[in-house]
């Protein structure tokens, strides 16, 4: 990978969703920058040569304790800034399993019931000297995919775009992938085939509830206690 030929999706360790957010363009025509924010699932890196190569300095990740037995990634010797910021989504998974839309709905749930630890993840990325910075989980499609929208979202990329992004996911996630998935790394119930997939319809249902409920991410992530000074270094971070 080399910023003057950046790749949506990038081979690097043992990964079969790891992305770069760059080049969405905001309402107001800025663009996301190549090599600044990374989302994936959750794979070993025993090369050190292939993280280096991303220059990461923070890793966000979102698995609770016995994913994180069950998979362990190496992050933490190779990258100055591993956090676990655990986004258990098992205790809503009950509600939303017979719902026409069970994802769109455990993502309009993980909005709702989860604003405290979403907004601690965000002023994590927002913190000065965070970035280039990875946002992992098991697949990096539901737990990446709620907070990476909130980050896109929130420094102005339309929903529309958002949610494209998120859909990309259906495309790496092979059954492959599903079958090699340790059954403690399945936090979301996503060996499971019904929450297997990544529609966008299921991602712009709760960016709809951001913006009937709280006025949109940003006004979300402020209410849940990020700083309007942070949110506006994140996009001054994210964007040229």
């Amino acid at each position: 990978m080399t910023t003057s030929s950046p790749l949506r999706r990038l081979s690097v360790g043992a990964t079969y969703n790891l992305r770069d957010i760059g080049d969405y363009q905001t309402a107001d025509g800025a663009h996301t920058v190549w090599g600044c924010l990374f989302r994936s699932d959750a794979a070993r890196f025993t090369d050190a040569a292939d993280i280096i190569a991303l220059g990461l300095r923070t890793v966000v990740d979102l698995r609770d304790e016995p994913e994180l037995a069950a998979l362990p990634t190496g992050l933490d010797v190779l990258v100055p800034n591993v956090v676990h910021r655990p986004l258990n989504p098992r205790p809503l998974l009950t509600d939303v399993r017979n719902s026409p839309d069970p994802l769109g709905e455990l993502y309009v749930a993980l909005v709702r019931e989860r604003g405290p630890e979403l907004a601690s993840i965000i002023a994590q990325l927002a913190q000065p000297g965070a970035l280039p910075a990875l946002v992992h989980c098991a697949a990096g499609k539901d737990r990446t995919g709620v907070v990476i929208a909130l980050v896109l979202s929130a420094i102005g990329v339309p929903d529309e775009a958002v949610a494209a992004d998120y859909a990309l996911t259906a495309d790496y996630l092979t059954a492959e992938f599903f079958a090699a998935l340790p059954a403690e790394s399945d936090s979301a119930g996503v060996g499971n085939t019904g929450m297997h997939g990544a529609r966008t319809e299921s991602m712009l249902a709760m960016l709809r509830v951001l913006s009937a409920e709280h006025g949109g991410a940003r006004a979300y992530l402020a209410g849940h206690g990020v700083s309007e000074e942070a949110l506006d270094h994140l996009r001054t971070a994210l964007t040229r």
